[in-house]
């Protein structure tokens, strides 16, 4: 049995790919979306297992694609997303099953067998209306997290129902087809029969506050969901981040300056804190996931099979990674004291900045290179110390191997150009994620952040680097130009 594992994240990659193959699947990788078509091309597999959480857009594009194009492959999504409305988003565009971040390995492999051996059965697939589900080989039901009981002659129903959701049925119909009886179209016993038992299914289906699923058809039968489509159209909230980005960043040679807002005056609106503690919270999911599933298999391994080096090395860094997240979520959301005044010596900030990430400085997994112009002072507004956190948090807990990270601060034209730029630190020479993959879901808020306080974000296109022009003290300005 051969499996796609589509993920960016190398490490979490490689490790469920290695997991899975002890499980005797053969899996290929693909940590981009032109490996995954071209790997498409190339080979049929029999699953594919996506990351949301996929490149510099969204899984949920490359998941409308490849249905959009015929695929129909089943599909495993993995998201740190826990909402129903973004697994209805999900499975409503094409996924088979939606697995949430942080899971356990064993409850991945079992889906994944229950999938691959639902499809080689037709009769057997997995039904979904929103967010009902019915599965067919456990003659089980449920809505959301509520377990729904059902009798046989329920099931029967339901199940006839969901394979032609969107269909009026006729009561004809419902009685034949599950209790085997021919009658004439308006006879009693369909009326009653069918209209009985159709009751008990709705009692169990709709209840309490839920969206209602289950409806009566004046005159013709009974529908599960909503109205089959006259043609196919996309759900507008799956072009969510090109209406938020589409035309968002004017070039000027090779960097990208974000748009320009008007400074918000007063305190900065809670939506972009919210946004990018989210932002953080979710990118956590990724190493914890890692963490868990390396306990977890290696639970299962038989007694007096040793630990590789690289896998102590491995796991180390993936917590080093979970740790740089956790460490940046706390220090946004904590309470500060008021500054003593409005404006504080840019070397001063960054350390105490990276004061929150020290124990990543201890590990070795971050090398931190401090290169700032004494003389400047910048805003000492806690949105500009909040904003800096999230970068070093993001930076440090999306690269899947140690950092080292440079900070150059210059005073040039009356401004303060802050660049921090970075590379891999672990002697091997290898590519680590430029700004644009790390931060391209987060352009809107870090906008918002930098605003605020009277600077500019600018990123360098498929490059490791990042530079916030910061507005400077008045008669500040008078150091040296110090970026190399």
């Amino acid at each position: 049995m051969s499996i796609l594992l589509a993920d960016d994240d190398l490490q979490l990659a490689t490790f469920l790919s290695k997991s899975l193959e002890s499980e005797g699947y053969a899996v290929r990788t693909a940590l981009d979306e032109e490996t995954v078509l071209s790997e498409l091309k190339r080979q049929n597999y029999k699953l594919i297992i996506l990351d949301l959480n996929f490149g510099q857009t969204d899984g949920l594009k490359l998941l409308e694609r490849l249905r959009g194009e015929g695929l129909e492959t089943p599909i495993i999504v993995l998201s740190a997303r826990n909402r129903v409305t973004d697994r209805i988003q999900s499975l409503n565009l094409g996924a088979d099953d939606y697995v949430t971040k942080p899971f356990s390995f064993q409850e991945l492999a079992a889906r994944t067998n229950a999938l691959l051996r639902r499809k080689t059965d037709p009769g057997q697939s997995l039904r979904r209306v929103e967010d009902l589900e019915l599965d067919p080989s456990t003659r089980k039901a449920r809505r959301g997290q509520r377990e729904i009981k059902l009798s046989p002659r329920e099931f029967d129903l339901l199940h006839l129902m969901m394979r032609r959701a969107g269909e009026t049925i006729s009561r004809n119909t419902l009685l034949q087809q599950c209790w085997g009886h021919e009658t004439e179209p308006e006879s009693n016993l369909v009326s009653n029969l069918v209209d009985v038992y159709v009751n008990y299914l709705r009692k169990k289906i709709d209840s309490g506050n839920e969206p209602k699923l289950l409806f009566t058809v004046r005159g013709e039968g009974y529908r599960l969901g909503k109205p089959a489509p006259l043609s196919s159209t996309s759900d507008p909230g799956n072009h969510e981040f090109e209406a938020s980005h589409a035309g968002g960043a004017a070039s000027t040679e090779n960097n990208h300056v974000l748009p320009a807002v008007e400074p918000v005056a007063g305190p900065l609106q809670q939506v972009s804190l919210r946004n990018v503690v989210h932002s953080m919270a979710h990118d956590l999911a990724q190493p914890l996931t890692s963490v868990r599933c390396f306990l977890e298999v290696l639970a299962l391994r038989k007694q007096g099979t040793a630990l590789q080096p690289s896998e102590i090395k491995s796991i180390e860094q993936q917590a080093d990674r979970a740790i740089a997240l956790s460490k940046g979520i706390s220090a946004m959301v904590r309470e500060m004291g008021a500054p003593t005044g409005r404006w504080v010596p840019l070397d001063l900030l960054m350390s105490d900045v990276f004061n929150d990430f020290i124990v990543l400085v201890h590990s070795g997994f971050l090398t931190l290179h401090n290169n700032v112009d004494r003389s400047a002072k910048v805003t000492s507004s806690r949105v500009l110390r909040q904003l800096l956190v999230f970068l070093v948090a993001k930076l440090t807990g999306r690269n899947t191997r140690p950092l080292a990270l440079s900070i150059a601060g210059a005073v040039r034209d009356e401004q303060c150009h802050l660049e921090l730029s970075w590379m891999a630190n672990d002697g091997s020479n290898a590519e680590v994620q430029d700004a644009k993959s790390i931060l391209s879901k987060d352009f809107e808020s870090i906008t918002e952040m930098a605003h605020s306080v009277g600077a500019e974000f600018l990123f360098s296109e498929d490059e490791p680097r990042i530079e916030l022009t910061l507005p400077l003290e008045p008669g500040s300005a008078a150091g040296e130009d110090l970026v190399n």
